[in-house]
């Protein structure tokens, strides 16, 4: 009896672990498994999928690699305004981004994808002990590689001599929609501050004493208008809104391979294999992480300014704008509905507004339906712009245009005199 008291009694302790073991894990299981909870490997000892699945063949993307050098070589050869380019050598340096172990350098240019970059050479460097950038927090993704920066040019024309060079760029009108809705229209403390305020002096009639203190309710319109302004005299600027060619200098360095945010995927995918880097960058869903990524980023900006946001306008009204970029970016669909009274000054926990959204992710549809929003975001902000100021504006992103193969002034604006741009029901830049 004693020996089989023994064993019921191990018998007993062993069914209680599984019972706990059952209870703790199964739901966390089941939040992975239904898409509540994102999992990241950190430590490189999960298997992940490479996940390198172009829309296009690979033949396809080198041959337009190859015509976006061709259009750069002509561009250079033709356009002599090209160097009177405004960035000083130092902050071209500082966009170099250099991994002297694999022999490859990056220029980095804000709102086109360099925060993505920026992850995967922490983990070429060996800074981040993992496969997929995205488990890297994009708020975090600002140290751990070296640039160019402290090197004397010696140096930096042996290591552009012996390594592969790429860039991205992006279509520059809508480069600007995309940089006012990220830095002025989503609340940003630190852009209200140093640029915000600066275009409520400089290019508005009568502005209140909130917006002169504050900088937080600038329209694109007014962001345009400093902007060309900023260009042309050189004053008040900022790298994520001065046009591309000034921070890579692709006349001067000739890049093997020259990326697009329109066809961003293909185009990584493509550099990631031709630089023999699949098997040290893997990815699990390129698509969704990207989504996910984006909105756990714009929560986090939101939450570690909050404070200085407040001063400005409540809580709510701040966690509305952050809900509209990713309408405008095509995360989340326009049929999704704000949950909150943006006029009240109440307390929203960080983790209940992430929840909200990755719901509303999962309920927002096909990704193609989307990727609408942006098209018609796009042309709800130009079509507030006058044709005088698009003229001014087009001579401005000339160089960019001419450069990197896109319209001097996209069709799609010329267009609008003759349709109705956007849902009259709808806007996505609400004040």
């Amino acid at each position: 009896m004693v020996r089989i008291s023994g064993v019921t009694r191990r018998l007993s302790k062993n069914i209680r672990w599984i019972v706990i073991f059952v209870l703790t894990c199964v739901p966390f299981i089941i939040l992975i498994t239904s898409g509540s909870l994102t999992m990241y490997d950190s430590s490189n000892k999960t298997v992940l999928q490479p996940g390198f699945h172009s829309d296009e063949s690979s033949s396809n993307i080198k041959s337009r690699f190859t015509e976006r050098n061709h259009i750069v070589r002509e561009g250079c050869r033709t356009l002599k305004q090209y160097y009177i380019a405004q960035n000083s050598e130092a902050a071209v340096k500082e966009h170099l981004v250099v991994d002297r172990k694999k022999n490859i350098v990056y220029c980095a240019i804000e709102k086109i994808g360099c925060t993505f970059w920026k992850r995967i050479f922490q983990i070429l460097s060996g800074w981040r002990n993992v496969s997929d950038p995205f488990s890297i927090k994009g708020i975090h993704a600002y140290e751990g590689y070296q640039t160019a920066k402290r090197l004397p040019f010696d140096k930096i024309h042996q290591i552009l001599r012996q390594s592969k060079k790429f860039m991205f760029v992006r279509e520059p009108f809508e480069r600007l929609v995309s940089g006012y809705a990220d830095k002025l229209y989503s609340p940003n403390a630190a852009y209200w501050n140093f640029i915000g305020r600066y275009i409520v002096a400089n290019f508005r009639d009568k502005p209140s004493n909130l917006s002169l203190e504050c900088g937080h309710d600038i329209t694109f319109e007014e962001f345009v208008k400093y902007f060309i302004y900023s260009q042309n005299t050189n004053e008040h600027r900022d790298a994520h809104f001065v046009p591309s060619f000034e921070h890579c200098r692709p006349c001067e360095i000739e890049y093997d391979y020259i990326g697009k945010m329109e066809t961003f995927k293909d185009d990584t995918f493509q550099i990631i294999q031709e630089l023999n880097l699949q098997n040290v960058v893997k990815f699990r869903d390129f698509q969704n992480e990207t989504d996910v990524d984006a909105i756990i980023d714009t929560v986090d900006y939101v939450y570690s300014m909050k404070r200085a946001i407040e001063k400005c306008m409540p809580l709510p009204m701040a966690l509305f704008r952050s809900f509209r970029k990713l309408q405008i970016r095509g995360i989340l669909s326009k049929n999704i509905k704000f949950p909150y009274d943006t006029s009240k000054q109440i307390e929203i926990p960080p983790l209940e507004y992430k929840r909200f959204l990755l719901k509303a992710h999962e309920k927002s549809g096909d990704a193609k339906v989307r990727k609408k929003n942006r098209e018609e975001a796009f042309l709800e902000a130009y079509s507030k712009i006058s044709p005088t100021l698009l003229n001014r504006l087009k001579k401005t992103l000339l160089i960019d245009t001419v450069l990197f193969g896109y319209e001097d002034l996209p069709k799609k604006i010329t267009d609008l005199e003759n349709k109705t741009p956007y849902n009259e029901n709808f806007r996505f830049f609400t004040m």
